[in-house]
């Protein structure tokens, strides 16, 4: 028996994700007031760079830094931000890589890589290195096929 997987894949950008590609999704709630997440948002057709927006956090839960649309938010630990040809790092105070974005330009279209290995309030895996991809662990949603919409 065949097994089957749902993709769509868009046109001009997507994430490596579970080696699959996805042109969005999200891991955890963006809308709660604290805990992890992690939203790797759809990108309208025109846009190349990719739209990040993560609270990060210690495996105690405590807020290492918010992230929102690329923009620091709040960085109460202290990371560095360093940009990057297509692309951007984080290190944590102790200049240790928490989060690295790159994106790679092709004739028809935009991929971009994501190495993470991040935890949520819990303590719990959610996101992990896996060859070119990053592994995503528990509920998520996979699949975005519109931008994200933030509460007010």
């Amino acid at each position: 028996m065949i097994e089957f997987t749902e993709s769509r894949v868009s046109a001009h950008h997507n994430y490596l994700v579970n080696d699959r590609l996805t042109p969005g999704f999200v891991v955890g709630n963006p809308n709660s007031d604290n805990g992890f997440f992690f939203l790797a948002d759809f990108l309208l057709h025109g846009q190349d760079t990719p739209l990040i927006s993560t609270r990060l956090v210690t495996k105690k839960g405590d807020t290492l830094l918010e992230l929102y649309l690329n923009d620091m938010a709040d960085n109460p630990m202290g990371c560095t931000v360093q940009s990057l040809p297509r692309g951007f790092r984080i290190l944590n105070s102790s200049s240790e890589p928490l989060l690295e974005v790159l994106t790679q330009d092709f004739p028809m279209g935009h991929l971009t890589r994501i190495k993470a290995k991040l935890f949520d309030e819990r303590g719990v895996l959610r996101i992990s290195p896996l060859g070119e991809s990053i592994q995503v662990h528990g509920e998520a949603r996979l699949i975005l096929d519109a931008p994200f919409v933030f509460n007010s």
